[in-house]
């Protein structure tokens, strides 16, 4: 390479160097940001007959709520081929804020065309605003969607408010049963 070259080359580079540095120096700081966490708008919860149903008949609620595009938690109902099992006010449904609450139960076939469920004939979720009591005739309740049909049902709780609580009580009916499932969904709106 000639002396020319070598000299333009040089001056090049000692003027886009510096430039380069100065630019890497103005890019780098920190960035600060604030957030505020927005509260659940309701959470599931153990109900005032939870531990009973608990040790008796197995029923758990099971809390994994991480996130609110994740799963709240997971439900075993304890059945018995002989006898109708009642779980009264086993869980509440709470809200932070005032609004209106749609609760989706979905229950899926056995297999799928099949048209069957598969809890046993007879099995019921309930849903009140006000605390369950058990008779001689059932639950009493204001909403109840059956567990032995497969398909999905949305009821719908209007003007919820931090002071509203949503009891729910299970009657699982005797009979056989295979892996029965049910999926409960809710979406909150203000």
């Amino acid at each position: 390479m000639n002396r020319k070259m070598m000299i333009l080359m040089v001056a090049v580079v000692a003027t886009v160097l510096p430039a380069v540095a100065v630019a890497d120096v103005m890019v780098t700081g920190s960035v600060s940001g604030s957030g505020v966490m927005a509260m659940d708008a309701f959470t599931v919860q153990p109900g005032s007959n939870y531990a009973s149903a608990h040790s008796s008949s197995g029923f758990t609620w099971t809390a994994s709520h991480i996130n609110e595009s994740e799963i709240l938690g997971d439900i075993s109902v304890g059945i018995m081929s002989n006898e109708t099992i009642y779980e009264v006010n086993v869980l509440d449904i709470n809200f932070s804020s005032s609004g209106y609450f749609n609760l989706t139960v979905n229950v899926p076939t056995v297999l799928p065309g099949s048209g069957t469920a598969e809890f046993p004939a007879d099995s019921t979720i309930y849903f009140s605003t006000t605390p369950f009591t058990l008779t001689a005739s059932g639950i009493s309740s204001t909403q109840s969607v059956s567990l032995s049909n497969p398909g999905s049902t949305t009821l719908n709780f209007h003007h919820v408010t931090p002071s509203t609580t949503i009891y729910i009580a299970f009657e699982v009916g005797a009979g056989p049963y295979s892996g029965a499932s049910f999926s409960l969904s809710g979406v909150f709106s203000s």
